[in-house]
């Protein structure tokens, strides 16, 4: 019998299934569920890091595209990214979306190793989620709220190193993967999907 239950976001990285996480919402669960678009899938879990907060899980296909992660990470302070819970992606959506809704902080190179700081109120339910770039690019995954508008992410070169440990072969460019004035949030839509952990 399911007793608890805990939500985030996890988005693809690859052409197979596979799905980056943060480790914290796919620890110790009995069955893990990926929803995308009102469709649920079992997933299950394939590495958790040691290092930072992350998780890779897998379902039987990739939903949508996968995320491309930077070639050469180019995120520096007062920078505008996006980042939001999956949940949350289908009402800016309806509203037009955006292109940013979040800042890289200035004092984010005196951080935990590994993590970049962010200004944002992202919401509950955005663990896990992706930062996206103006180019589309995943520069971080989010990991936890620090302060009313302050969340860390994960770095990208944290998240490659982490997928290559596990045998993942993942997208990387620099090149923009959307038009410059697409909503990023349409982005963030495509790669992206709810992630559901049921713990006994």
């Amino acid at each position: 019998m399911v007793r608890r239950e805990k939500s985030g976001t996890a988005f693809f990285v690859d052409d197979s299934g596979a799905l980056l996480t943060v480790r914290h919402a796919v620890d110790d669960c009995t069955r893990v569920v990926v929803t995308k678009e009102g469709r649920g899938v079992a997933a299950r879990v394939v590495a958790l890091s040691d290092r930072v907060d992350l998780g890779l899980i897998k379902v039987p296909k990739t939903l949508g595209l996968s995320a491309t992660f930077p070639r050469t990470v180019t995120t520096a302070a007062n920078e505008m990214v996006f980042v939001s819970a999956y949940d949350r992606l289908p009402q800016m959506l309806s509203h037009g979306g955006m292109l940013g809704n979040a800042t890289i902080s200035p004092s984010s190179g005196g951080g935990e190793s590994g993590y970049i700081a962010i200004d944002s109120d992202a919401t509950f339910g955005a663990s896990g989620a992706p930062v996206l770039d103006s180019r589309g690019l995943v520069e971080g995954v989010i990991s936890r709220r620090t302060g009313v508008n302050r969340v860390l992410a994960v770095g990208a070169a944290e998240a490659k190193a982490f997928l290559a440990s596990n045998g993942i072969r993942f997208a990387e460019d620099d090149r923009p993967q959307m038009a410059g004035s697409s909503p990023r949030a349409n982005r963030a839509a495509s790669i992206s999907a709810r992630v559901t952990c049921l713990q006994n």
